[in-house]
């Protein structure tokens, strides 16, 4: 085992230990270090860090989030690993630590049910159960490729062995294109969580505000139907905001419709088409829905301009989505809205 000393930005010190090539987030996170990071996957780069002894291999030097870093002893822990013991320092806090810790497990992952050509539903069957929230994430690797993934549970099951995931077919990724070229049989992967404070419970007792673009719906889902199943609809009216790019490549519709008649309509919500304005004939399939045209985020700047989200509801906000969409929507809530960040919970995946 390989030793890991890392210090804050106001110096506080953790230790912790990690097998040779193990990524020194999961490593950290597994024990029990609160090291800071977002996507876990080499997109966002909040898991920079400095190497001030020892040294580190680059797993994924091209990483997205290596933008982020500013000389060249800085390193990215959740595209790192230790072969000698290092020390490392943070610019940033150490945030509270998981409960419990993440860990790995191994599964069986396989299709639940297409919704379109690009976006399926899937489940993974775990030989270990993990404990997770409504709102959380885990990290799957396999099908020969190096490096995980980020997918959000869609809801909660019976079986605890069992999570089910949305994911996308990204063209320019190699393990969904893998993943999708072969839907026909199922896959062994490893799976590392769970991870994200995009996180709620129906015992806060406030409504919420949630706004999803394209296959950021999964998170979305499991707080959904965490609602539904903790009475919270019958306490407080709540809000949905949708980003699809047309009616053709839309998918969840109906399930999301059913959830707004169980709610006995105190769920409330929009579907915002980006590309093309919806058809009055779509939109009579679902009369519980709203659609709109636009972008998600300048549809829900309108509704709060217009009052549709009255301020003394005290709600909580939870954006998920690409990291453009999110960024788009968290400026416009913090500095046009005047909502406080800290009232904001957000999956910023790539």
């Amino acid at each position: 085992m390989i030793a890991v000393k890392v210090v804050d930005r106001q110096g506080q010190c953790a230790t912790f230990s990690a097998e040779s090539g193990q990524r020194l987030l999961q490593a950290g996170l597994a024990s029990g270090v609160g090291l800071p990071h977002e996507c876990a996957t080499g997109t966002c780069g909040s898991c920079k860090a400095t190497v001030v002894k020892g040294d580190v291999r680059r797993l994924w030097p091209e990483a997205p989030g290596a933008k982020a870093l500013r000389s060249a002893n800085e390193t990215l822990l959740c595209q790192s690993a230790a072969d000698v013991p290092v020390e490392l320092s943070l610019r940033a806090n150490f945030i509270p630590p998981y409960e419990p810790a993440p860990r790995e497990t191994k599964g069986e992952l396989s299709l639940v049910r297409e919704l379109t050509s690009e976006v399926a539903l899937f489940s993974i069957a775990l030989r270990d159960p993990i404990v997770w929230q409504p709102g959380q994430f885990v990290l799957v690797s396999g099908l020969g490729i190096e490096g995980a993934r980020g997918y959000s549970m869609t809801r909660e099951v019976a079986d605890p062995s069992r999570i089910d995931l949305l994911i996308r077919k990204d063209p320019s990724g190699r393990f969904s294109t893998a993943l999708f070229d072969d839907l026909g049989r199922s896959h062994e992967v490893a799976v590392f969580g769970s991870l994200g404070r995009a996180t709620f419970s129906c015992d806060e007792g406030r409504p919420f505000i949630a706004m999803a673009g394209g296959s950021g719906i999964a998170g979305i889902l499991a707080i959904l139907n965490h609602a539904m199943n903790g009475g919270h609809f019958s306490k407080h009216q709540s809000k949905l905001f949708f980003g699809l790019r047309d009616a053709a490549s839309s998918y969840l519709l109906d399930e999301i419709s059913a959830a707004v008649a169980a709610s006995q309509n105190n769920l409330a919500v929009t579907v915002a088409f980006s590309n093309e304005a919806c058809s009055p004939e779509f939109a009579a399939r679902y009369p519980n829905i709203n659609f709109v045209d636009g972008f998600v985020h300048d549809v829900v700047r309108a509704a709060m301009q217009s009052g549709a989200v009255p301020a003394d509801t005290n709600p909580i906000f939870f954006v998920a989505g690409p990291p453009v969409m999110v960024n788009a929507t968290m400026r416009m809530l913090v500095t046009e809205c005047k909502v406080s960040p800290a009232e904001i919970r957000y999956d910023r995946f790539g």
